[in-house]
C-alpha cells in the first residue's frame, strides 16, 4: 500500500511540475524536460528570468546517485551561446570553504590548532594583534568570523593587492577586549588564513588546493587562474543592467578568488557531503552559533529548514557573478547554482531557486 502511494506522489508531480508554467519551454535551455526535478528547474527558472534581463547561469543537483546539469541564458548579452557544464564562474566567498578544508587537514596533521595564537605563523612582530585584556587573536577566531577584523582593506577586493601591503595593513588593525566577541563577516580573515597556509606548507595557496582537494577530486576547471587551454569556457561578469563588470583582479588569495565550473562543484559537493575524510567532517564542526538559530562551521552555514532537515549552505559574490551551494546531510541531496551577473535581486532569487529544487527533489523516492 505504502508503495502504491509512494508511486501515486511521483506521478502527481511530475504531471503537476510538467504541465504548468508552459512558459518556462521559452527560456534557452538545454533542460530535457523529462523529470519532475527537470520541471520544476524549468519553472522556478521561468519566474527568476522572466525580466528577460538575466545573462548566464548553470545549475547543478546530485541526487540518489546521479547528477542533474542545467543550463540557461547565455555566456554574455547578445551572444546567443548557451553556457555549459564547463562553463568557468568566479564563485567568490564560496573559496572561503577550500580555505576552512584546508585549515582542517593542517589541524589533523597537526601543524596548527584552533586555539593557536595567529602571530606564531606571521613574519616579524605583530604586538597589536591581541586584544586589550593581553588575549591572543586565534585561529577558531579568523574561522568563525569573530576576530573582529576588518571586512577588507580599502578596496583590496577589486584590485590587485601585494602580500607586503596587505601585512602592512595588517600592522594597523587596532583591537578591543571590551566588545563582544560576535560574528562579523572578514575577507581579511579568511586572506590571512591563506597566507598563514603557504607559511605552514611553504607552497603556494593554490599547490594547497591541487593537493588537497582539486587534483583528487579531478576538479580541472576549478582554479585561481588558468592557462590557454580553458581560457574560452572562462566567463565575464555582468552587472543588473547586463553591464560589463569586470573580473576579479589577482590578491590575496583565501577569501574569494576561486573560479569554478558546475560540473566541477556537484564533485566538491559530493565529497563534502559524504565527510569520508576526517578533515572534512572537522570542517562541518560548528565554531560559532547553535543549529537551531544558526551557526557556522569553517565557513559554512549551518542551520535547519521549516521542516528540520539539517543544511549546510554558503554563497558568494563578486563584481559580476553570484553563487550559492547546499548540502543536505540527512538526504545526501547537494545544489549548486552558478551565475555571472550580480544585481540587488540575484542572492534571494537563486536561493529561492535552489530551496525550490529542494523540496521537490526531497520528495522523490
Amino acid at each position: 500500500m505504502f508503495r502504491i502511494l509512494g508511486v501515486v506522489r511521483y506521478i502527481t508531480l511530475f504531471i503537476y511540475f510538467l504541465f504548468t508554467d508552459v512558459c518556462s519551454f521559452a527560456q534557452s535551455s538545454d533542460n530535457p524536460m523529462r523529470s519532475p526535478i527537470d520541471s520544476v528547474v524549468a519553472r522556478l527558472m521561468a519566474i527568476y528570468m522572466k525580466d528577460g534581463n538575466r545573462v548566464g547561469i548553470s545549475i547543478g543537483v546530485n541526487h540518489k546517485g546521479k547528477s542533474y546539469i542545467y543550463n540557461y541564458g547565455e555566456t554574455a548579452p547578445g551572444s546567443k551561446k548557451l553556457p555549459g557544464s564547463t562553463s568557468i564562474y568566479e564563485i567568490g566567498s564560496i573559496t572561503k570553504t577550500f580555505t576552512g578544508l584546508l585549515i582542517a587537514h593542517a589541524i589533523t596533521e597537526r601543524k596548527i590548532s584552533l586555539n593557536d595564537d595567529i602571530r606564531k605563523f606571521l613574519p616579524g612582530n605583530f604586538p597589536n594583534l591581541e586584544y586589550k585584556n593581553g588575549g591572543p587573536v586565534k585561529i577558531g577566531y579568523l574561522l568563525a568570523h569573530t576576530a573582529q577584523f576588518p571586512n577588507s582593506f580599502g578596496s583590496v577586493l577589486n584590485k590587485p593587492m601585494e602580500k607586503s601591503a596587505f601585512l602592512d595593513s595588517l600592522h594597523q588593525i587596532r583591537l578591543d577586549s571590551l566588545k563582544s566577541f560576535h560574528y562579523a563577516y572578514s575577507n581579511v580573515g579568511y586572506q590571512l588564513l591563506g597566507l598563514i597556509l603557504e607559511n605552514i606548507y611553504q607552497k603556494s595557496y593554490y599547490q594547497l588546493i591541487s593537493q588537497y582537494i582539486t587534483s583528487p577530486l579531478n576538479m580541472d576547471r576549478t582554479a585561481l587562474f588558468y592557462s590557454i587551454r580553458y581560457a574560452n569556457d572562462q566567463l565575464f561578469g555582468y552587472g543588473a543592467n547586463r553591464e560589463a563588470a569586470g573580473n576579479m583582479p589577482r590578491t590575496i588569495p583565501g577569501a574569494g578568488n576561486l573560479n569554478s565550473s558546475v560540473s566541477d562543484m556537484l564533485k566538491y559537493l559530493k565529497y563534502q557531503n559524504l565527510e569520508n575524510n576526517p578533515a572534512v567532517r572537522l570542517s562541518h564542526r560548528i565554531i560559532e552559533g547553535d543549529i537551531d538559530n544558526g551557526a557556522h562551521a569553517f565557513q559554512w552555514e549551518v542551520g535547519k529548514t521549516w521542516g528540520w532537515d539539517q543544511y549546510l549552505r554558503i554563497d558568494g559574490g563578486t563584481n559580476g557573478f553570484r553563487s550559492f551551494c547546499l548540502i543536505y546531510p540527512l538526504t545526501q541531496i547537494e545544489i549548486v547554482i552558478l551565475s555571472n551577473q550580480k544585481d540587488d535581486s540575484a542572492g534571494a532569487g537563486l536561493y529561492r531557486v535552489a530551496s525550490g529544487i529542494y523540496k521537490v527533489v526531497k520528495e522523490i523516492k
